[in-house]
């Protein structure tokens, strides 16, 4: 989770060690980097705290501030092993292509095309 900031610029090292050496909460200070742009995974290594306590205390800040975020999603597994099957790729080329297991592939696809059945057979309807 990273706070949206137009026009924003990389926080100094200078900023960030008067932040920590500051005489606050720890949580006051993660809100403080958080409100400079800095990701929580950033906070976490800085603080040398858990990441789940970073992720808590900005979670629980941006709710209460209704403060506008952005995130990246990850394309896992799963869905690169749909999108090489809507390719037209079979089950082996995709276990191959992604070094996974081929009953993996086959059981996702399946679980793909099962989902895809319904949905097809509601809007039919």
């Amino acid at each position: 989770m990273k706070k949206v900031i137009e026009n924003a610029k990389k926080v100094s090292e200078s900023t960030i060690k008067k932040i920590v050496s500051s005489e606050t909460s720890k949580s006051a200070k993660m809100k403080e980097l958080f409100d400079l742009g800095v990701e929580i995974k950033e906070i976490a290594a800085i603080m040398e705290v858990r990441y789940n306590f970073v992720y808590n205390v900005i979670s629980n800040y941006v709710t209460m501030n209704g403060i506008e975020t952005e995130s990246t999603k990850k394309v896992g597994k799963k869905d690169a092993i749909i999108e090489l099957f809507l390719q037209g790729k079979s089950n082996k080329e995709i276990a191959i292509e992604l070094k996974a297991n081929y009953n993996y592939v086959f059981n996702t696809i399946k679980t793909y095309k099962s989902k895809n059945e319904v949905a097809t057979e509601t809007t039919v309807e």
